[in-house]
């Protein structure tokens, strides 16, 4: 090899080793950025698989915290409208396949529960509304389906980690019963008819 040779690639080599550099840093970078956009966007532990950590919800016995979230109209709709009745709280995603393959059992236990007391509360987390209302519409779900697209209607009062999720709530408004899994239409006619 030359000496000419040898200084060009030397040259080429140093042209390509600032590139290096500044490829490797843009890569620490938007590791870093994108690390802190899932971190900040989720609280720690946030979004389970259904289990028994109900951290963060009222527990059985405490009184269920009030909140006001939006229906497919716009309205606003508090859990306190419902003083006085068993409420069935529900929340849930569209975009949740364990809530979305839960549907029918929850639409044949209302079919049975529907005469009586109990109002049932689907609350949807983290989805544009839109997508929640036109998704329940579709499915036929015919009881209250309310939105809170950035959990601000419950932040600080239902840490809801995982989906779905149903507190059954008594008329005096105490959380009676907490299931952090799908449930059968039986399972839920049964944990219905105990808060009526």
């Amino acid at each position: 090899m030359s000496d000419d040779t040898a200084a060009n690639s030397t040259s080429r080599g140093e042209r390509r080793h600032p590139a290096n550099i500044v490829s490797w840093i843009a890569l620490a970078i938007a590791l870093l950025v994108a690390g802190y956009a899932v971190r900040t966007s989720f609280e720690p532990g946030d979004l389970r698989p259904g289990g028994s950590d109900t951290a963060g919800l009222p527990q059985i016995g405490e009184r269920a915290p009030d909140f006001t979230a939006v229906d497919a109209s716009g309205q606003e709709v508090s859990l306190s409208d419902f003083a006085g009745q068993p409420v069935w709280l529900n929340f849930w995603g569209s975009w949740c396949p364990p809530c979305r393959a839960e549907v029918p059992d929850m639409l044949q236990a209302w079919d049975v529960i529907e005469a009586s007391d109990v109002v049932l509360v689907a609350v949807s987390l983290e989805e544009p509304s839109d997508d929640a209302f036109t998704y329940a519409e579709d499915v036929g779900m015919d009881f209250v389906v309310l939105s809170d697209p950035e959990r601000d209607a419950i932040r600080g009062k239902y840490r809801v980690r995982s989906f779905p999720t149903h507190l059954f709530i008594d008329a005096e408004g105490i959380v009676r019963d907490i299931s952090l899994t799908p449930m059968s239409a039986q399972t839920a006619i049964q944990k219905a008819e105990s808060i009526s």
